[in-house]
């Protein structure tokens, strides 16, 4: 007698489990795709300032330390991950103030404006960094 009471207790305790383990699979999958979309865009903020760092280094290496550095400078870089453009804004004294901007494959820009050292031959310091 006691098996015809629980009969109607069941289904419902079932669709109860199911229901809170699809609502929880659905919350964790809403999770994940935001998850994807924030580190693919961390990943293209890092290619654009690698690729901004690598020309910092390919234009400056061939400047030794109290040469003189051309009074135009001006150019453009291809790498694998995208190009990064690069020109004189001024020079100062023993500085020389040079912007650099990198745009990946997927359009993301990156830009820099650097203080070298002509003296030292080596960039001083970092004057603005800026992501698109």
């Amino acid at each position: 007698m006691s098996m015809n009471n629980q009969k109607g207790v069941v289904f419902p305790m079932v669709m109860i489990v199911a229901s809170v383990f699809i609502m929880f699979t659905i919350l964790m999958i809403d999770q994940f795709i935001i998850d994807k979309k924030f580190y693919k865009e961390v990943e293209e903020s890092l290619v654009a300032d690698h690729l901004v760092h690598l020309a910092i280094k390919d234009v400056t290496e061939e400047w030794g330390e109290g040469e003189e550095i051309p009074k135009i400078i001006q150019g453009e870089i291809s790498y694998p991950n995208g190009v990064v453009r690069y020109s004189l804004m001024k020079q100062e004294g023993p500085y020389v103030y040079i912007e650099f901007s990198s745009t990946t494959k997927n359009d993301r820009e990156g830009r820099v404006i650097i203080q070298y050292d002509k003296e030292a031959g080596k960039v001083k310091e970092w004057l603005e960094k800026q992501a698109v």
